[in-house]
């Protein structure tokens, strides 16, 4: 009896685990060298996702951060990038179609993205760039016509005595507001800034506040005290401050809070910058502005509106 019980025990020793127990021990090696052959094709995906992008090559680079996603469904990296490119396209796509606003909403929208990409982010800057000097370009033709207009008429009219004309006492006007474009856009450079122009078919949405719709709500102070203040085409009404241009780095700069908005304004004949930087509200829902420190930024629109 005891030498069938050693048996029993010899066998069972040599024989060791069970069927299911080797294959399930297969299983788990083939588990495991799948994922470690997704995880390198999830990396390499990216890298060529990446590669692409420095080329700028957009949708190379989507098909590339979709098909990590197909090795990695959770990656938030892979996803934001997706994101990023989106936005950015569809900034590209408002600026082909001359919607400027758009463009530049979609590209501050871009720049809030958590862990934007550096390449990204530049073309971004590119584009506010480009819109800017389109916008000049725009400006200086329609420049070009209205002069090349004026000269016909004067031609055709040579012989006609003509009245003195009222706009040389205006203090704004197109002429003046091109020359403004011009010296934003280099004065801009020199402050390693970039910005835009506003109006009010242009509006500019400055932490939920529409410049310069607001203008009507009664609800900006300046030097600390409510002001009353108003868009003009031509800065003739007195005792307001007449807003006859707006300019801002808000979504081209890639900050979030530390942004750039200022009214050029013409008060009782006199050229004044005003300049804000408030990105909250208060218990008096005002706007608070101050007269700019920049000595350049003023005497450069003194030199315009004077001019």
């Amino acid at each position: 009896m005891k030498k069938m019980v050693w048996g029993c025990l010899i066998v069972l020793l040599f024989t060791g685990c069970s069927p299911k127990d080797n294959q399930s021990a297969k299983e788990n090696k083939t588990d495991t060298v799948t994922s470690a052959k997704k995880s390198s094709e999830f990396d390499s995906a990216m890298a060529k996702g990446k590669e692409a992008l420095i080329d700028k090559d957009l949708s190379k680079a989507q098909a590339a951060f979709q098909l990590a996603l197909e090795y990695k469904k959770d990656s938030s990296e892979a996803t934001s990038f997706l994101k990023q490119i989106e936005l950015y396209e569809a900034a590209a796509t408002l600026k082909e179609k001359k919607e400027y606003v758009g463009a530049v909403e979609k590209i501050a929208e871009l720049n809030e993205v958590k862990d934007l990409s550096t390449i990204l982010k530049q073309y971004g800057q590119e584009m506010i760039k480009e819109i800017a000097e389109e916008k000049t370009a725009a400006v200086e033709s329609k420049k070009a016509e209205q002069t090349t207009e004026t000269k016909n008429v004067e031609k055709a009219a040579e012989t006609t005595p003509v009245a003195p004309k009222a706009e040389n006492n205006v203090p704004w006007n197109q002429q003046k507001r091109a020359e403004l474009i011009q010296f934003m856009a280099q004065w801009g450079q020199t402050m390693d800034q970039n910005y835009v122009e506003y109006s009010p078919n242009v509006q500019v949405n400055w932490y939920g506040i529409n410049f310069p719709n607001t203008f009507g709500s009664n609800n900006i102070a300046v030097n600390g005290s409510q002001a009353a203040v108003q868009w003009s085409d031509s800065g003739l009404t007195s005792n307001v401050y007449n807003v006859v241009a707006i300019y801002s780095d808000i979504g081209t700069s890639g900050a979030t809070m530390n942004n750039h908005l200022y009214l050029f304004t013409i008060f009782n004949g006199q050229p004044i910058v005003l300049i804000t930087q408030q990105n909250q509200g208060n218990a008096e829902n005002l706007v608070y502005f101050t007269e700019t420190q920049n000595a350049d930024l003023s005497g450069g629109f003194a030199q315009i509106v004077n001019g």
